[in-house]
Protein backbone atom coordinates (compact mmCIF):
# COMPACT_ATOMS: atom_id res chain seq x y z
CA UNK A 1 0.00 0.00 0.00
CA UNK A 2 1.45 3.06 -0.90
CA UNK A 3 0.87 6.86 -0.18
CA UNK A 4 1.62 10.20 -2.63
CA UNK A 5 1.82 13.68 -1.23
CA UNK A 6 0.68 15.74 -4.96
CA UNK A 7 3.09 18.20 -5.82
CA UNK A 8 0.81 21.04 -5.92
CA UNK A 9 0.52 23.66 -8.93
CA UNK A 10 0.46 27.11 -8.00
CA UNK A 11 -1.26 29.82 -9.68
CA UNK A 12 0.44 33.13 -9.89
CA UNK A 13 0.42 36.52 -11.40
CA UNK A 14 2.06 35.00 -14.88
CA UNK A 15 -1.63 34.09 -15.48
CA UNK A 16 -2.78 37.49 -16.30
CA UNK A 17 0.85 38.92 -17.46
CA UNK A 18 0.82 36.23 -19.82
CA UNK A 19 -2.19 37.14 -21.58
CA UNK A 20 -0.90 40.35 -22.02
CA UNK A 21 -3.45 42.27 -20.05
CA UNK A 22 -2.80 45.31 -18.12
CA UNK A 23 -3.98 45.23 -14.87
CA UNK A 24 -4.25 48.24 -12.11
CA UNK A 25 -5.40 47.55 -8.54
CA UNK A 26 -6.55 50.25 -6.54
CA UNK A 27 -4.56 50.36 -3.61
CA UNK A 28 -7.05 50.80 -0.60
CA UNK A 29 -9.72 48.27 -2.00
CA UNK A 30 -11.06 45.41 -0.11
CA UNK A 31 -13.71 43.30 -1.74
CA UNK A 32 -16.17 43.62 -4.72
CA UNK A 33 -18.31 47.20 -3.11
CA UNK A 34 -20.66 46.74 -6.26
CA UNK A 35 -22.63 44.38 -5.78
CA UNK A 36 -23.58 44.44 -9.45
CA UNK A 37 -22.56 40.90 -11.08
CA UNK A 38 -23.75 37.72 -10.86
CA UNK A 39 -21.95 34.47 -12.43
CA UNK A 40 -23.23 31.82 -13.36
CA UNK A 41 -20.95 28.47 -13.08
CA UNK A 42 -18.84 28.15 -15.57
CA UNK A 43 -18.45 24.06 -16.17
CA UNK A 44 -21.05 21.69 -18.11
CA UNK A 45 -21.28 19.26 -14.82
CA UNK A 46 -22.66 18.15 -11.78
CA UNK A 47 -20.85 19.35 -8.87
CA UNK A 48 -20.36 16.55 -6.52
CA UNK A 49 -21.29 14.48 -8.96
CA UNK A 50 -18.70 14.74 -12.09
CA UNK A 51 -16.92 17.69 -10.96
CA UNK A 52 -15.44 19.00 -7.26
CA UNK A 53 -14.24 22.05 -6.26
CA UNK A 54 -10.57 21.15 -5.13
CA UNK A 55 -9.14 24.76 -4.39
CA UNK A 56 -10.41 27.96 -3.67
CA UNK A 57 -8.93 31.38 -3.30
CA UNK A 58 -6.35 31.97 -0.57
CA UNK A 59 -7.73 35.28 1.46
CA UNK A 60 -5.14 34.59 4.15
CA UNK A 61 -3.12 37.96 4.47
CA UNK A 62 0.44 37.96 3.75
CA UNK A 63 1.82 33.70 4.24
CA UNK A 64 -1.61 32.90 6.25
CA UNK A 65 -3.51 30.28 4.29
CA UNK A 66 -7.58 30.37 4.43
CA UNK A 67 -10.23 30.40 2.26
CA UNK A 68 -13.33 32.31 2.70
CA UNK A 69 -14.52 30.17 5.45
CA UNK A 70 -11.61 30.55 6.89
CA UNK A 71 -10.53 26.71 6.67
CA UNK A 72 -7.43 25.82 4.62
CA UNK A 73 -8.98 24.27 1.10
CA UNK A 74 -6.32 26.64 -0.70
CA UNK A 75 -2.83 27.18 -0.77
CA UNK A 76 -0.74 30.51 -0.27
CA UNK A 77 -1.41 32.52 -2.97
CA UNK A 78 -3.93 30.78 -4.81
CA UNK A 79 -6.00 33.19 -7.14
CA UNK A 80 -8.90 31.87 -8.48
CA UNK A 81 -11.30 28.30 -8.20
CA UNK A 82 -10.05 25.51 -9.31
CA UNK A 83 -13.13 22.97 -10.87
CA UNK A 84 -11.92 19.52 -11.43
CA UNK A 85 -13.19 16.21 -13.33
CA UNK A 86 -12.37 12.78 -12.38
CA UNK A 87 -9.44 11.93 -14.82
CA UNK A 88 -8.56 12.21 -18.06
CA UNK A 89 -10.84 9.95 -19.80
CA UNK A 90 -13.63 12.25 -18.88
CA UNK A 91 -11.65 15.26 -20.18
CA UNK A 92 -11.03 13.76 -23.53
CA UNK A 93 -14.64 13.06 -24.02
CA UNK A 94 -14.88 16.85 -23.67
CA UNK A 95 -16.00 18.77 -21.01
CA UNK A 96 -17.69 22.24 -21.66
CA UNK A 97 -16.23 25.59 -20.29
CA UNK A 98 -18.69 28.10 -20.36
CA UNK A 99 -19.35 31.90 -19.94
CA UNK A 100 -19.92 32.76 -16.59
CA UNK A 101 -21.88 36.15 -17.84
CA UNK A 102 -23.04 38.06 -20.73
CA UNK A 103 -19.02 39.73 -22.39
CA UNK A 104 -16.92 39.91 -24.47
CA UNK A 105 -13.53 38.09 -25.37
CA UNK A 106 -10.78 40.41 -24.34
CA UNK A 107 -7.41 38.06 -24.65
CA UNK A 108 -7.28 34.13 -25.76
CA UNK A 109 -4.28 32.08 -26.17
CA UNK A 110 -4.42 28.28 -27.69
CA UNK A 111 -2.04 25.41 -28.93
CA UNK A 112 -0.42 24.82 -25.91
CA UNK A 113 -0.79 20.95 -25.29
CA UNK A 114 -2.57 18.66 -22.66
CA UNK A 115 0.76 17.60 -20.57
CA UNK A 116 1.07 17.04 -17.22
CA UNK A 117 3.10 20.18 -15.80
CA UNK A 118 5.09 17.22 -14.34
CA UNK A 119 6.81 16.26 -17.46
CA UNK A 120 7.41 19.99 -18.96
CA UNK A 121 9.07 21.66 -16.31
CA UNK A 122 8.64 25.25 -14.60
CA UNK A 123 10.64 26.74 -16.94
CA UNK A 124 9.19 25.15 -20.03
CA UNK A 125 5.66 27.19 -19.16
CA UNK A 126 7.11 30.60 -17.34
CA UNK A 127 5.13 32.84 -18.10
CA UNK A 128 2.60 30.37 -19.77
CA UNK A 129 1.60 28.54 -16.24
CA UNK A 130 -2.12 29.81 -17.43
CA UNK A 131 -2.19 27.53 -20.38
CA UNK A 132 -4.68 27.91 -23.16
CA UNK A 133 -6.60 30.44 -21.79
CA UNK A 134 -9.35 33.04 -22.17
CA UNK A 135 -10.07 36.46 -20.38
CA UNK A 136 -13.70 37.49 -20.75
CA UNK A 137 -14.80 41.39 -20.46
CA UNK A 138 -17.96 41.85 -18.61
CA UNK A 139 -18.17 46.26 -18.59
CA UNK A 140 -18.47 47.88 -15.42
CA UNK A 141 -14.68 46.40 -14.71
CA UNK A 142 -15.53 43.14 -14.60
CA UNK A 143 -13.56 40.29 -16.17
CA UNK A 144 -13.32 36.69 -15.58
CA UNK A 145 -10.05 34.61 -16.74
CA UNK A 146 -10.57 30.63 -17.72
CA UNK A 147 -7.15 28.46 -17.57
CA UNK A 148 -5.70 25.27 -18.49
CA UNK A 149 -8.20 25.11 -21.44
CA UNK A 150 -8.05 21.86 -23.78
CA UNK A 151 -5.85 22.76 -26.95
CA UNK A 152 -7.84 23.54 -29.77
CA UNK A 153 -11.25 23.59 -27.95
CA UNK A 154 -11.59 27.33 -27.94
CA UNK A 155 -14.82 28.49 -29.40
CA UNK A 156 -14.43 32.34 -29.90
CA UNK A 157 -11.76 34.55 -30.28
CA UNK A 158 -10.76 38.34 -29.75
CA UNK A 159 -14.12 40.72 -30.17
CA UNK A 160 -16.74 38.02 -29.58
CA UNK A 161 -19.81 38.81 -27.56
CA UNK A 162 -20.94 36.12 -25.70
CA UNK A 163 -24.12 34.99 -23.35
CA UNK A 164 -23.75 33.41 -20.03
CA UNK A 165 -24.01 29.85 -20.62
CA UNK A 166 -22.61 29.71 -23.71
CA UNK A 167 -19.99 27.04 -24.54
CA UNK A 168 -16.21 28.97 -25.19
CA UNK A 169 -13.54 26.38 -24.53
CA UNK A 170 -13.30 22.74 -23.19
CA UNK A 171 -11.44 21.43 -19.71
CA UNK A 172 -8.02 20.81 -20.11
CA UNK A 173 -4.21 19.98 -19.10
CA UNK A 174 -2.48 22.56 -20.61
CA UNK A 175 0.08 25.17 -18.76
CA UNK A 176 0.68 24.51 -14.94
CA UNK A 177 -1.59 21.51 -13.57
CA UNK A 178 -1.12 18.15 -13.36
CA UNK A 179 -4.65 17.18 -13.26
CA UNK A 180 -7.57 17.63 -15.12
CA UNK A 181 -9.23 20.85 -14.30
CA UNK A 182 -10.66 24.58 -14.94
CA UNK A 183 -8.86 27.76 -12.73
CA UNK A 184 -11.46 30.32 -12.95
CA UNK A 185 -10.77 33.60 -11.90
CA UNK A 186 -12.78 37.23 -11.27
CA UNK A 187 -11.29 40.56 -11.47
CA UNK A 188 -13.02 43.81 -10.25
CA UNK A 189 -11.38 46.74 -11.43
CA UNK A 190 -7.85 44.83 -11.65
CA UNK A 191 -8.60 43.23 -8.12
CA UNK A 192 -8.78 39.50 -7.87
CA UNK A 193 -12.35 39.03 -6.39
CA UNK A 194 -13.45 35.59 -4.35
CA UNK A 195 -17.01 34.89 -6.41
CA UNK A 196 -18.37 32.90 -2.95
CA UNK A 197 -18.34 35.93 -1.09
CA UNK A 198 -17.44 38.85 -3.05
CA UNK A 199 -14.14 39.33 -1.14
CA UNK A 200 -10.82 40.08 -2.04
CA UNK A 201 -7.48 37.86 -2.53
CA UNK A 202 -5.22 37.73 0.54
CA UNK A 203 -7.25 40.95 2.69
CA UNK A 204 -8.59 38.28 5.01
CA UNK A 205 -11.37 35.34 4.94
CA UNK A 206 -14.20 37.26 7.46
CA UNK A 207 -16.28 40.05 5.05
CA UNK A 208 -19.76 41.27 5.32
CA UNK A 209 -20.41 40.86 1.67
CA UNK A 210 -22.37 38.82 -0.32
CA UNK A 211 -21.22 36.10 -2.73
CA UNK A 212 -21.66 36.31 -6.30
CA UNK A 213 -22.68 33.31 -7.81
CA UNK A 214 -26.34 33.85 -9.39
CA UNK A 215 -27.17 29.94 -7.56
CA UNK A 216 -25.87 29.31 -4.51
CA UNK A 217 -22.62 26.87 -4.29
CA UNK A 218 -22.22 24.99 -1.41
CA UNK A 219 -18.90 24.22 0.15
CA UNK A 220 -16.93 21.06 -0.43
CA UNK A 221 -14.67 20.46 2.93
CA UNK A 222 -13.93 16.93 1.82
CA UNK A 223 -13.98 15.36 -1.86
CA UNK A 224 -13.64 11.62 -2.22
CA UNK A 225 -12.89 10.95 -5.99
CA UNK A 226 -14.37 8.05 -7.83
CA UNK A 227 -12.54 5.20 -6.75
CA UNK A 228 -11.47 2.48 -9.11
CA UNK A 229 -10.14 -0.88 -9.64
CA UNK A 230 -7.00 -1.88 -11.59
CA UNK A 231 -4.79 -4.79 -12.21
CA UNK A 232 -1.51 -2.82 -11.17
CA UNK A 233 -0.52 -0.46 -9.11
CA UNK A 234 -1.11 3.58 -9.55
CA UNK A 235 1.51 6.00 -9.71
CA UNK A 236 1.77 10.08 -9.87
CA UNK A 237 1.92 8.99 -13.53
CA UNK A 238 -0.63 7.35 -14.17
CA UNK A 239 -3.31 7.89 -10.68
CA UNK A 240 -5.65 10.74 -13.14
CA UNK A 241 -6.34 7.49 -15.79
CA UNK A 242 -9.70 5.94 -15.86
CA UNK A 243 -9.67 2.61 -13.93
CA UNK A 244 -9.75 -0.95 -16.13
CA UNK A 245 -13.49 -1.63 -17.01
CA UNK A 246 -12.98 -4.70 -16.66
CA UNK A 247 -10.37 -7.82 -15.17
CA UNK A 248 -10.03 -11.48 -16.08
CA UNK A 249 -9.30 -14.40 -13.40
CA UNK A 250 -5.79 -14.22 -14.60
CA UNK A 251 -4.98 -11.04 -13.89
CA UNK A 252 -1.95 -9.82 -12.31
CA UNK A 253 -3.37 -8.49 -9.23
CA UNK A 254 -6.81 -6.67 -7.90
CA UNK A 255 -6.32 -2.93 -6.96
CA UNK A 256 -8.79 -0.68 -5.13
CA UNK A 257 -7.83 3.15 -6.09
CA UNK A 258 -8.47 6.01 -3.78
CA UNK A 259 -7.98 10.01 -4.39
CA UNK A 260 -8.76 12.81 -2.49
CA UNK A 261 -8.85 16.83 -2.34
CA UNK A 262 -8.49 18.50 0.93
CA UNK A 263 -7.47 15.49 3.42
CA UNK A 264 -6.76 16.13 7.46
CA UNK A 265 -4.31 14.37 10.32
CA UNK A 266 -6.61 11.98 11.67
CA UNK A 267 -8.96 11.46 8.73
CA UNK A 268 -9.53 7.40 8.84
CA UNK A 269 -9.41 5.46 5.58
CA UNK A 270 -11.39 2.39 5.29
CA UNK A 271 -10.69 -0.12 1.99
CA UNK A 272 -13.33 -2.95 1.63
CA UNK A 273 -13.16 -5.55 -1.09
CA UNK A 274 -15.59 -7.91 -1.81
CA UNK A 275 -15.74 -10.69 -4.03
CA UNK A 276 -18.81 -11.96 -6.23
CA UNK A 277 -20.28 -13.95 -3.51
CA UNK A 278 -20.56 -11.07 -1.23
CA UNK A 279 -17.36 -12.22 1.12
CA UNK A 280 -15.11 -10.08 2.28
CA UNK A 281 -11.88 -10.67 0.29
CA UNK A 282 -9.79 -7.80 1.86
CA UNK A 283 -9.81 -4.88 4.21
CA UNK A 284 -7.73 -1.86 5.39
CA UNK A 285 -7.58 0.56 7.38
CA UNK A 286 -5.05 4.07 7.26
CA UNK A 287 -4.98 7.05 9.68
CA UNK A 288 -3.67 9.66 7.84
CA UNK A 289 -0.55 11.57 9.28
CA UNK A 290 -0.57 14.94 8.25
CA UNK A 291 -2.70 17.22 5.97
CA UNK A 292 -2.29 17.19 2.20
CA UNK A 293 -3.97 18.81 -0.58
CA UNK A 294 -4.08 15.80 -2.25
CA UNK A 295 -3.66 12.48 -1.92
CA UNK A 296 -3.79 9.25 -3.05
CA UNK A 297 -3.96 5.18 -1.15
CA UNK A 298 -4.36 2.42 -3.23
CA UNK A 299 -5.02 -1.27 -1.70
CA UNK A 300 -5.03 -4.91 -3.00
CA UNK A 301 -3.89 -8.41 -3.99
CA UNK A 302 -1.50 -10.38 -5.78
CA UNK A 303 -3.51 -13.09 -8.16
CA UNK A 304 -3.99 -15.67 -5.93
CA UNK A 305 -3.37 -19.48 -6.93
CA UNK A 306 -6.52 -20.31 -9.59
CA UNK A 307 -6.61 -16.73 -10.29
CA UNK A 308 -9.65 -14.56 -9.06
CA UNK A 309 -13.53 -15.95 -9.22
CA UNK A 310 -15.30 -14.43 -11.91
CA UNK A 311 -18.22 -11.90 -11.42
CA UNK A 312 -18.79 -8.96 -9.89
CA UNK A 313 -16.14 -7.64 -7.24
CA UNK A 314 -17.06 -4.65 -5.29
CA UNK A 315 -14.99 -2.23 -3.74
CA UNK A 316 -15.73 0.34 -1.14
CA UNK A 317 -13.65 3.37 0.57
CA UNK A 318 -14.66 5.35 3.20
CA UNK A 319 -13.19 8.22 4.89
CA UNK A 320 -14.25 9.22 8.42
CA UNK A 321 -12.96 12.76 8.39
CA UNK A 322 -11.23 14.42 11.73
CA UNK A 323 -14.39 16.49 11.95
CA UNK A 324 -17.43 16.21 9.58
CA UNK A 325 -19.72 13.64 7.93
CA UNK A 326 -18.20 10.45 7.04
CA UNK A 327 -17.83 10.29 2.76
CA UNK A 328 -18.31 6.72 0.58
CA UNK A 329 -17.29 6.15 -2.90
CA UNK A 330 -18.59 2.31 -4.03
CA UNK A 331 -17.36 0.90 -7.44
CA UNK A 332 -17.59 -2.29 -8.96
CA UNK A 333 -16.15 -4.45 -11.86
CA UNK A 334 -16.39 -7.57 -13.65
CA UNK A 335 -13.52 -10.36 -13.30
CA UNK A 336 -14.14 -12.38 -16.29
CA UNK A 337 -13.29 -16.07 -16.69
Amino acid sequence: MQAFAFRSSRITAAFALGLSVALSVPAIARDATAQDMKFSFPLACSLGEDCWITRYMDRGEGLDVADYTCRKNTENSHKGTDIAVANMERMRSGVPVLAASNGTVLRFRDGMADISAKKQGADALKGRECGNALILDHGNGWQTQYCHLKRGSLKVKEGDIVTAGDTVAQIGLSGETEYPHLHFMVRKEGLDIDPFDGGAFERGCSTDTKGLWANPIPYQKSILLPVQFGAGAPTSDTVWESGAPTLSISSEALILTARAFHVRRADLWHFEIRDPHGRLFLEKKKLINKDRQFHFQYFGRKKPKGGFTPGIWTGTVRIAPNSGEPITQITKIEVKP
